[in-house]
């Protein structure tokens, strides 16, 4: 009960006000859950006053639940093949160019992976500066169909590849004191219309190696300090970034796609403020489970996706499981309404 109030209190306090409440975001699935099996041994011995309460906390939070657990609704079919559009997002990790797995296997095999994609939009994360040549030793072909790469200018950022036509494109950065972060803004034409795409890379934690190590093994008093300063550290500059990137969806003419690396789960106060302006989570289109997308110390953390204008029905979710990088893509089919 006290993970879920807490984590509740998360995504509507701003941690620029009580930054420590921000990391109870994270456990507010594993506390969802524990109410449930308490509330069912309650019900199963037959203490029924007892468990009528957390029943009811249980309903009421089911909303939240639902962003971070999916009972599938499953793909449903698109109803005019002219309306439908597929999004891919994924963080490749600099198509493992240091080798923090195979190296050019890993990068053959994402070839591979990739030329089976149907999606009219790519939207990468982390493509490094030579990337489109990396993929094309690797075998992956720009040509078959003419696939158009629009990318950060300089070092690895955020990348947008589609074979539809672009009306127009940029590059940004969020204001000064908001942080690091990057956005590939592109307005694209599609079967159903115009629709302008923010593919974005929001604040890191900027974890080192050793960081990581220590929060499997356990950290020091010291260590468990420090680290828990650059989480809510990382967690008021992507409420900041957030704040910015709703000004510029807003500004559209055109119906919003927003994808990308979030660093963040859906039970946060920056995603939170995302799903509050023009768009959608199109986890509601999910399959059963967790889905989540990064692969590390915590089991089943989503922080990468695809929120969609209210204009766009989600027809499908996937994540898929693959380990091509440290995250694992999704892919969304949507629907003009």
């Amino acid at each position: 009960m006290a993970l879920l109030v807490l984590g509740e209190l998360a995504v509507r306090v701003s941690p620029e006000w009580w930054p420590w409440l921000s990391p109870f975001g994270l456990t507010y699935g594993w506390g969802w859950w524990l109410l449930l099996a308490g509330t069912i041994a309650r019900a199963v011995t037959f203490k029924w006053w007892r468990a009528v309460g957390p029943a009811l906390v249980l309903c009421l939070t089911w909303p939240s639940f639902s962003l971070v657990f999916s009972l599938g609704s499953g793909t449903t079919p698109v109803e005019d093949a002219s309306k439908g559009l597929g999004v891919l997002s994924f963080n490749v990790r600099r198509l493992d160019e240091y080798g923090w797995l195979k190296g050019e296997d890993t990068r053959r095999e994402l070839s591979r992976w990739l030329m089976d994609r149907e999606e009219h939009i790519w939207c990468l994360q982390e493509f490094p500066l030579n990337g489109k040549a990396m993929l094309q030793k690797a075998g992956f072909s720009w040509a078959m169909p003419s696939r158009k790469l629009l990318a950060w200018p300089s070092g690895a950022g955020p990348a947008v590849v589609t074979d539809l036509p672009v009306k127009d494109w940029s590059t940004w950065m969020f204001p000064q004191g908001a942080g690091r972060g990057r956005v590939v803004q592109v307005d694209v034409e599609t079967p159903g219309g115009v629709v302008r795409i923010f593919n974005v890379h929001l604040q890191s934690l900027y974890f080192s190696e050793a960081d990581y190590e220590a929060v499997e093994e356990g950290p020091s008093r010291e260590e468990g300090l420090r680290l828990l300063g650059l989480l809510t550290q990382a967690y008021e500059a992507r409420a900041a970034q957030v704040q910015e990137l709703k000004r510029r969806m807003e500004e559209s003419p055109y119906p919003v796609l927003v994808a990308g690396d979030f660093n963040d789960s859906p039970m946060s106060y920056a995603m939170r403020s995302l799903r509050k302006s023009r768009v959608s989570d199109t986890f509601s289109a999910g399959e059963f489970g967790w889905q989540g997308t990064h692969i590390g110390t915590l089991p089943g953390l989503r922080i990468d996706g695809v929120l969609a204008d209210t204009v766009w029905q989600s027809r499908s979710h996937q994540t898929h499981e693959v380990e091509l990088s440290d995250h694992r893509p999704v892919t969304v089919l949507l629907e003009r309404k």
